[in-house]
């Protein structure tokens, strides 16, 4: 999340920044909301100041039998109780929508990074082998004829609904083939520690990771709040969630191979055919 100092201190580069990134002028309203948290904080803390000194005169009004002193400081003190309670309300629901607003936006990008607007402005910087050339029609995977048997989506669809798959019989020994050639590789070559973690987080695990605010959408959550994790990133990332880790255990490094779930919402019409953007993968 991004860090609200080094915006108060220099909004003109945020905003540059975050120009790079196609969004203008963000700072100022991120500035306006947070003004106003402020804002409601300093009065909560004067009329608990009011509050508190008000309390003490009660006891003396009451001692000295000032009866009319006496009832004006106790309806100021529960005015000022009241008060504090609705300013620190609307200070936390500022914050919360100031928290919102900066875990929802982009990080900024390294000076070096080029601009552009799509994926087709992106700068080439080295390629490693040669793109085949084939001297046919190559066909999509879900339409190899040894594949067409093992790869179901129609009774998926029935089972599940559309961006399922059913896999049979060869496929599906090749599906679990290649995640253990992958788990196997990363372990023995690599030296990573094979994990096996839970497919269902808190909120506070989704947002660890990036995933929540901005991909809430895109991500399914349970009735009793729990997230199915569109990533196994989720998991392994939040594994030292709050812990303070000794710099002598570093590096750590995971590999999982888990069940992931996707919504998808955003995407449409785009590479939605064979096992391209599945709800489960």
């Amino acid at each position: 999340m991004h860090d609200i100092r080094a915006i108060r201190d220099n909004p003109d580069a945020f905003d540059a920044a975050m120009a790079r990134r196609g969004l203008e002028g963000v700072a100022g309203d991120i500035l306006a909301l947070d003004e106003a948290r402020r804002a409601r904080i300093h009065a909560a803390e004067t009329a608990q100041a009011e509050q508190n000194r008000a309390s003490k005169e009660v006891g003396a009004a009451k001692a000295k039998g000032d009866e009319a002193e006496f009832e004006r400081l106790r309806a100021l003190v529960s005015e000022k109780k009241a008060e504090v309670a609705a300013m620190q309300t609307q200070a936390r629901d500022l914050d919360q929508q100031l928290t919102e607003m900066l875990m929802g936006l982009p990080n900024l990008p390294l000076e070096d990074v080029p601009e552009g607007a799509d994926e087709d402005d992106n700068v080439e910087l080295y390629r490693r082998g040669t793109p085949p050339a084939f001297d046919f029609a190559p066909k999509e995977h879900y339409e190899i004829a040894g594949v067409i048997p093992g790869m179901d989506f129609e009774t998926a669809a029935k089972l599940s609904g559309s961006r399922f798959v059913v896999l049979r019989g060869a496929v599906a020994r090749l599906h679990r083939a290649l995640a253990q050639f992958m788990l196997d590789t990363h372990i023995t070559e690599n030296g990573l520690q094979e994990t096996w973690t839970p497919v269902l987080v808190r909120d506070e695990m989704m947002r660890g990771t990036g995933q929540l605010p901005k991909f809430g959408e895109d991500s399914y959550q349970t009735t009793n709040g729990w997230w199915l994790v569109p990533t196994a990133e989720v998991t392994l990332t939040n594994l030292v969630h709050g812990d303070t880790v000794e710099a002598a255990t570093l590096p750590r490094r995971y590999v999982a191979h888990t069940q992931c779930f996707r919504s998808e919402a955003g995407s449409a019409g785009r590479d939605t055919a064979g096992m391209l953007r599945q709800h489960q993968f």
